[in-house]
Protein backbone atom coordinates (compact mmCIF):
# COMPACT_ATOMS: atom_id res chain seq x y z
CA UNK A 1 0.00 0.00 0.00
CA UNK A 2 1.08 3.43 -0.81
CA UNK A 3 2.24 5.74 1.71
CA UNK A 4 0.16 9.31 1.79
CA UNK A 5 1.70 12.28 1.68
CA UNK A 6 0.32 13.71 5.06
CA UNK A 7 1.66 10.24 6.93
CA UNK A 8 5.06 10.81 5.72
CA UNK A 9 7.11 12.32 8.22
CA UNK A 10 7.69 16.60 7.23
CA UNK A 11 9.71 19.24 8.88
CA UNK A 12 7.99 21.39 6.31
CA UNK A 13 4.85 20.83 7.82
CA UNK A 14 5.91 21.92 11.26
CA UNK A 15 6.97 25.23 9.57
CA UNK A 16 3.93 27.68 10.72
CA UNK A 17 4.63 30.69 8.20
CA UNK A 18 4.33 30.43 4.31
CA UNK A 19 7.40 32.67 3.57
CA UNK A 20 9.75 30.54 5.98
CA UNK A 21 8.13 27.23 4.45
CA UNK A 22 9.06 29.07 0.71
CA UNK A 23 12.89 29.60 2.25
CA UNK A 24 12.94 25.64 3.50
CA UNK A 25 11.69 24.88 -0.20
CA UNK A 26 14.08 26.88 -1.58
CA UNK A 27 17.00 25.79 0.34
CA UNK A 28 16.26 22.32 0.18
CA UNK A 29 15.39 22.35 -3.76
CA UNK A 30 19.56 23.37 -3.66
CA UNK A 31 20.63 21.52 -1.30
CA UNK A 32 19.74 18.12 -2.46
CA UNK A 33 21.23 15.27 -1.14
CA UNK A 34 24.10 17.53 -0.25
CA UNK A 35 24.52 17.78 4.05
CA UNK A 36 24.47 21.26 3.67
CA UNK A 37 23.37 23.84 1.04
CA UNK A 38 26.58 25.32 -0.84
CA UNK A 39 26.67 29.07 -0.24
CA UNK A 40 27.62 29.47 -3.56
CA UNK A 41 23.92 28.18 -4.57
CA UNK A 42 22.34 31.18 -3.13
CA UNK A 43 21.11 33.46 -5.32
CA UNK A 44 19.17 36.57 -3.39
CA UNK A 45 17.28 37.58 -6.99
CA UNK A 46 15.74 34.08 -6.86
CA UNK A 47 14.06 35.19 -3.78
CA UNK A 48 13.31 38.95 -3.62
CA UNK A 49 10.19 38.81 -1.35
CA UNK A 50 12.22 37.46 1.44
CA UNK A 51 14.93 39.47 1.51
CA UNK A 52 13.97 41.71 4.22
CA UNK A 53 13.25 38.51 6.31
CA UNK A 54 16.61 36.73 6.20
CA UNK A 55 19.99 36.89 7.96
CA UNK A 56 22.85 35.57 6.71
CA UNK A 57 25.94 34.86 9.21
CA UNK A 58 29.20 33.18 9.54
CA UNK A 59 30.11 30.23 12.30
CA UNK A 60 33.08 29.02 13.68
CA UNK A 61 33.72 26.64 16.33
CA UNK A 62 30.32 24.49 16.02
CA UNK A 63 28.55 26.96 16.00
CA UNK A 64 30.47 28.71 19.38
CA UNK A 65 31.35 31.96 17.30
CA UNK A 66 28.70 33.69 15.44
CA UNK A 67 29.57 37.01 13.47
CA UNK A 68 25.94 38.55 11.47
CA UNK A 69 27.21 39.22 8.00
CA UNK A 70 24.22 40.58 6.53
CA UNK A 71 20.20 41.57 8.17
CA UNK A 72 17.56 42.43 6.42
CA UNK A 73 15.36 45.47 6.74
CA UNK A 74 12.35 43.98 8.56
CA UNK A 75 14.90 42.48 11.26
CA UNK A 76 16.72 45.47 11.68
CA UNK A 77 13.77 47.65 12.10
CA UNK A 78 12.38 45.10 15.09
CA UNK A 79 15.53 45.27 16.29
CA UNK A 80 16.11 48.87 16.04
CA UNK A 81 19.50 48.51 14.79
CA UNK A 82 21.22 47.07 12.01
CA UNK A 83 24.00 44.37 14.03
CA UNK A 84 25.56 43.91 10.63
CA UNK A 85 29.01 42.97 11.30
CA UNK A 86 28.11 42.38 15.38
CA UNK A 87 28.88 38.50 16.82
CA UNK A 88 25.93 37.69 18.87
CA UNK A 89 27.43 38.30 22.08
CA UNK A 90 27.81 42.09 20.83
CA UNK A 91 24.09 41.72 20.40
CA UNK A 92 22.40 40.01 23.47
CA UNK A 93 23.17 38.01 26.72
CA UNK A 94 21.44 36.33 29.27
CA UNK A 95 19.38 33.33 28.37
CA UNK A 96 18.92 34.95 24.94
CA UNK A 97 22.49 34.60 24.09
CA UNK A 98 22.01 30.42 25.91
CA UNK A 99 19.45 30.04 23.54
CA UNK A 100 21.33 31.14 20.34
CA UNK A 101 24.31 29.46 20.61
CA UNK A 102 21.94 26.29 21.82
CA UNK A 103 20.40 26.84 18.67
CA UNK A 104 23.41 27.32 16.31
CA UNK A 105 25.26 24.29 17.65
CA UNK A 106 22.73 22.19 16.63
CA UNK A 107 22.27 23.75 12.89
CA UNK A 108 26.05 23.77 12.59
CA UNK A 109 26.94 20.06 14.56
CA UNK A 110 24.06 18.16 13.22
CA UNK A 111 24.23 20.07 9.81
CA UNK A 112 19.61 20.18 10.05
CA UNK A 113 17.39 23.09 9.41
CA UNK A 114 15.52 24.50 13.17
CA UNK A 115 12.28 26.14 13.39
CA UNK A 116 11.80 27.98 16.58
CA UNK A 117 9.13 29.80 17.34
CA UNK A 118 9.35 32.54 20.55
CA UNK A 119 8.73 35.88 22.66
CA UNK A 120 10.75 38.64 20.50
CA UNK A 121 10.84 42.44 22.24
CA UNK A 122 10.33 45.17 19.46
CA UNK A 123 11.77 48.31 19.66
CA UNK A 124 9.54 50.87 22.35
CA UNK A 125 7.22 47.94 22.12
CA UNK A 126 5.31 44.96 23.71
CA UNK A 127 6.62 40.94 23.63
CA UNK A 128 5.05 39.33 20.02
CA UNK A 129 5.58 36.70 18.57
CA UNK A 130 8.70 35.57 16.38
CA UNK A 131 9.04 32.87 13.72
CA UNK A 132 12.72 31.55 12.95
CA UNK A 133 14.07 29.34 10.60
CA UNK A 134 17.89 28.45 10.48
CA UNK A 135 19.18 26.70 7.48
CA UNK A 136 22.91 25.06 7.59
CA UNK A 137 25.14 26.46 4.20
CA UNK A 138 28.69 25.79 3.50
CA UNK A 139 31.73 27.35 1.38
CA UNK A 140 33.71 23.92 1.31
CA UNK A 141 31.38 21.19 1.15
CA UNK A 142 32.50 19.74 4.12
CA UNK A 143 31.57 21.85 6.95
CA UNK A 144 28.48 23.97 8.33
CA UNK A 145 30.41 27.76 8.15
CA UNK A 146 27.19 29.53 7.59
CA UNK A 147 23.79 29.87 8.64
CA UNK A 148 20.77 31.19 6.59
CA UNK A 149 17.98 32.81 9.02
CA UNK A 150 14.51 33.44 8.16
CA UNK A 151 12.99 35.33 10.64
CA UNK A 152 9.52 36.93 10.84
CA UNK A 153 7.35 38.54 13.14
CA UNK A 154 3.63 38.66 13.85
CA UNK A 155 2.29 41.82 16.21
CA UNK A 156 -0.93 40.02 15.95
CA UNK A 157 -0.38 37.15 19.00
CA UNK A 158 1.96 37.62 21.85
CA UNK A 159 4.93 35.63 22.02
CA UNK A 160 5.07 31.82 23.25
CA UNK A 161 7.73 30.47 25.74
CA UNK A 162 10.66 29.94 23.46
CA UNK A 163 11.48 26.68 21.74
CA UNK A 164 13.53 24.91 18.59
CA UNK A 165 12.43 22.26 16.65
CA UNK A 166 15.92 20.71 14.71
CA UNK A 167 14.30 18.60 11.42
CA UNK A 168 15.34 14.76 11.31
CA UNK A 169 16.84 13.09 8.06
CA UNK A 170 13.35 11.25 7.51
CA UNK A 171 11.64 14.20 7.63
CA UNK A 172 14.02 16.57 5.12
CA UNK A 173 14.25 13.57 2.42
CA UNK A 174 10.69 12.83 2.72
CA UNK A 175 10.59 16.52 1.85
CA UNK A 176 12.73 16.15 -0.95
CA UNK A 177 10.96 13.12 -2.34
CA UNK A 178 7.73 15.33 -2.39
CA UNK A 179 9.42 18.27 -3.82
CA UNK A 180 11.06 16.71 -6.85
CA UNK A 181 7.56 15.08 -7.54
CA UNK A 182 6.39 18.42 -7.37
CA UNK A 183 8.71 19.45 -10.17
CA UNK A 184 10.59 22.55 -8.18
Amino acid sequence: MRERREDRPSFRRRIADRRLRDLYDFWLARRGDRPAMPRDDLDPTQIPALLKNLVLADVTDGGRTIRYRLVGTEVVAAHGLDYTGMTVEELTRGSTLTFTHQLYRVVVGQSVPVYSEGRFRWEDRDYHLTRRLHLPLTRSGEIVDMVLLGQVFDVEHAGVDEHLVPANPDELAADLDILRQSGI
